[in-house]
């Protein structure tokens, strides 16, 4: 329905509301006071008077749309809107003189009736001006809600293009540590990197948990190239927890950080334990390693991966995630993630 009919449409069934309710009320009190109550006389009256100012209802809308009264132009606009009132005013008074000579055999102009229709004329542009203010706003925050959509979305993909350069420079580095000392593991991390690199490019932000783990593996793959059997990687991870949806690349820098302080920092074996655990409508994650620790100050160790994946929940789900960092039972470190459980059927 055009928008033009659909003003007449509303504007017609508010009036005939108003014009039975009136008519009821005027019957009713003709009957308190003792008199008969003449309903189709009442009806007629009523009716004929407030649909036409459904009929009227329409141009004031189209004069409110032409003129509003707003800056920079409100002192105009209001003055075409006295003189607008004043000619609807005169014509609805004259239109229902005439409807009632037509019905009745008789018609009067009253100057009280000017008066009314003169203020009835600006309630109905105040409630125009009302809901274009309640439209406009709506729209407002609607743009507003679409850009700060847009500027996550950006957040999100800037932080994902710092990460993946981050992890290409660790394991390069590490690849040309060992491309002299031990030319046949250094062709097993490349071979291995390119199949990491491929999976994560069709990755998108948010994967499975299983598909998680499995990338997961393709890099502790490639730090085995470089670590040996020092490199051991324990998992327990829920079956509930396999389709939960997590950001790509989730674990990744967190290990990393592992094996850096865990493993690296020392000549025998270190073991990092991975787990999921499902609890209600939250994941827990977490990653833990026998190495080093905290400093001996108790502050977590900092660094583009953790402050990276800090940023990167921070950004998806807002206050609803959690990251702690806290001494593990093994002596090194554990970091925790409590995230919402979001599958593909619950979105």
């Amino acid at each position: 329905m055009p928008g033009s009919l659909r003003r007449f449409a509303a504007a017609f069934a508010g009036f005939t509301a108003l014009g039975l309710f009136m008519a009821t009320a005027n019957s009713l009190t003709y009957m308190s006071m003792g008199n008969p109550a003449n309903w189709k006389r009442s009806l007629q009256s009523s009716l004929s008077e407030w649909w036409g100012w459904a009929c009227l209802t329409p141009l004031i809308l189209w004069l409110v749309e032409r003129w509003p009264i707003a800056r920079p132009r409100a002192v105009r606009n209001v003055a075409i809107h006295l003189a607008a009132m004043f000619v609807v005013g005169t014509a609805k008074l004259l239109i229902d003189r005439a409807v009632r000579q037509w019905l009745f055999g008789g018609g009067y102009l009253l100057v009280s009736n000017l008066a009314f229709n003169f203020l009835l004329y600006w309630a109905v542009v105040a409630a125009a001006h009302g809901v274009t203010y309640y439209r406009t706003g709506r729209a407002r925050e609607l743009r507003a809600s679409q850009l700060e959509a847009r500027l996550a979305d950006a957040r999100l993909q800037l932080l994902s293009m710092q990460l993946q350069p981050h992890f290409l420079f660790n394991t390069l580095n590490a690849i040309s540590e060992l491309v002299h000392e031990d030319p046949e593991k250094a062709d097993q991390m490349i071979s291995g990197l390119s199949v990491l690199l491929r999976e994560t490019l069709d990755a998108g932000r948010e994967i499975p948990l299983g598909r998680e783990l499995q990338l997961l593996g393709c890099y502790v793959d490639i730090q085995r190239a470089r670590f040996g059997e020092r490199l051991q990687l324990v998992q327990d991870i829920d079956a509930a927890t396999i389709d939960a949806r997590v950001p790509a690349l989730l674990l990744q820098p967190i290990v990393e950080n592992a094996i850096r302080h865990g493993i690296g920092t020392r000549a025998g074996a270190g073991r990092i334990a991975v787990s999921a655990l499902r609890r209600g409508d939250r994941i827990l994650l977490e990653v833990a390693d026998d190495g080093t620790g905290l400093a001996s100050d108790g502050v977590e160790r900092t660094g583009i991966g953790l402050t990276n994946t800090r940023a990167r929940l921070d950004a998806m789900f807002g206050a609803a995630f959690r990251l702690d960092v806290a001494e593990a039972a093994t002596g090194g470190v554990r970091v925790s993630i409590s995230i919402p459980c979001r599958t593909k059927d619950n979105g």
